[in-house]
């Protein structure tokens, strides 16, 4: 008798610790996320370059399990504030401007069953960004500098381990189709960064740790 309620005991601890997401379920993040552009920035006929800085920001997500495995996700943000620095024609005059930015992002999500607290998921999706507050310094200091928002898809991985009571550490990891046309008027230096319209390439990968909650 003793040997059969210890087998049931355990086996409700496993399938207790091995239970998946469940429909309905909501899933709430918060931590440190980081933006690390890879695109080649703004090329001009001059070969004056601009490029985004890497740049750390608070970032929230967020998944509504629609089913036991797909989930929508959504990732915002505290805005990240980027330097940009010069390249090309621009090397070595450091940073000649700034901006901000907020990249919401909805993804649709497959969470894997892995009978485990360990949860891995795997999203695609779409991303919005709004950029704003651009300024211009050293170099361009005086210029104007404007940056269009960007629409561009989104992949995303990410994994959850369960803690006690509802609790989760996670890691999520985004590259992000992130294109914008960048306007410069009443440049200092025409020769080397002239006025116009040019498109900017910056398709930054994004990686968030964060703690978060399940409800």
């Amino acid at each position: 008798m003793k040997l059969r309620i210890a087998t049931t005991l355990l086996a409700t601890m496993i399938a207790t610790s091995a239970q998946a997401w469940q429909a309905g379920d909501i899933l709430l993040r918060a931590g440190a996320a980081g933006v690390f552009p890879t695109g080649d920035g703004t090329v001009q006929p001059s070969g004056g370059q601009i490029e985004a800085d890497d740049a750390w920001s608070l970032g929230l997500t967020g998944t509504w399990m629609a089913t036991n495995n797909i989930g929508i996700g959504v990732l915002a943000a505290w805005p990240f504030e980027h330097d940009i620095d010069g390249a090309g024609a621009l090397a070595g005059a450091g940073t000649v401007g700034d901006t901000k930015h907020l990249p919401p992002t909805v993804t649709v999500q497959y969470h894997l069953d892995t009978g485990s607290k360990l949860h891995p998921y795997v999203g695609a999706g779409i991303n919005y960004t709004n950029f704003f507050d651009e300024g211009t310094t050293g170099a361009l200091a005086g210029a104007s500098l404007d940056l269009d928002d960007s629409w561009g898809l989104a992949g995303e991985i990410g994994v959850d381990y369960e803690l006690q009571n509802d609790w989760l550490v996670s890691g999520q990891l985004w590259y992000i189709d992130i294109d914008t046309d960048a306007t410069i008027a009443n440049s200092p230096i025409p020769g080397v960064v002239a006025n116009g319209s040019y498109n900017v390439e910056i398709d930054p990968w994004v990686f968030m740790v964060s703690v978060g909650k399940k409800f």
